[in-house]
């Protein structure tokens, strides 16, 4: 057992309980964990998480990685959200009662927020992407730090797109940010509709070449706003890209 213990310390593992879960848009759910004890992280990270024992079969293992949603001032938790793909690993998840027990494994990533706060930022989440987001947002919010952030989300409709009602409210309460949902395929719309595409960047961004880009979707989604992107120049050092793997977009990534 003390081999155990010591092996579980070095490989940065522990324990989590799962506290509290719910639909926070369509197919898409989202968990929070009670850690062990406090952990140090940085907002836009990512973490590993193990089931110990599957419900359900899945041919690619019993543990995966989700990028933190909740902000690093709340150290004894950790939330993640992620689309219900019906896979063996997310089938088992969804049907967890509370309380069960979970293993929290290494916590790592450089798709974070700069040190550097003048230059202002362009987050470009798709669908899920939206997660290491949420992270950096209300992290902002509640440092009231002077970042200024533009932010493109791409959904289908207002039922797929997860925290709207919250980014909408850090929207109206903050004047250095800037939200644009975009919809692909929704008939009642009134606000941006279509890909991001150029013209949508053009519209509400000034010379395209002083904002720094973070990207994150699946990633045919990343894949073409890189492409957007290099064909006006901007700089690939001044682009971050978090790939989101096996969601279907409609930038045509089969789920």
């Amino acid at each position: 057992m003390f081999l155990l213990i010591n092996v579980r310390l070095v490989l940065g593992i522990m324990k989590a309980f799962l506290k509290d879960k719910k639909e926070v848009a369509e197919k898409t759910l989202w968990f929070r964990y009670k850690l062990e004890k406090a952990v140090d992280f940085k907002p836009g990270q990512i973490f590993f998480i193990t089931i110990p024992k599957l419900k359900y079969k899945d041919d690619t293992g019993n543990t995966r990685h989700f990028s933190i949603v909740n902000s690093p001032s709340e150290n004894n938790f950790i939330e993640m959200a992620t689309r219900m793909t019906g896979s063996g690993f997310k089938e088992t998840l969804k049907e967890l009662p509370i309380g069960s027990e979970v293993e929290i494994g290494s916590i790592s990533g450089e798709f974070t927020l700069p040190e550097e706060m003048k230059r202002s930022l362009v987050f470009i989440a798709g669908g899920i992407g939206i997660t290491p987001f949420m992270s950096m947002l209300r992290f902002i919010k509640e440092e009231v730090l002077p970042y200024k952030v533009i932010l493109f989300f791409s959904n289908k409709n207002r039922q797929t797109a997860p925290f709207l009602e919250e980014l909408e409210k850090i929207s109206n309460e903050n004047i250095y940010f800037k939200f644009i949902p975009a919809m692909t395929e929704d008939k009642e719309w009134t606000g941006e509709t279509g890909r991001i595409d150029e013209e949508m960047l053009r519209k509400h961004l000034t010379d395209l070449n002083s904002y720094s880009y973070f990207i994150a979707g699946p990633p045919l989604f990343n894949q073409a706003v890189r492409e957007i992107l290099e064909k006006v120049q901007v700089e690939k050092d001044n682009m971050k890209v978090e790939n989101f793997s096996g969601y279907t977009t409609m930038y045509g990534i089969k789920d």
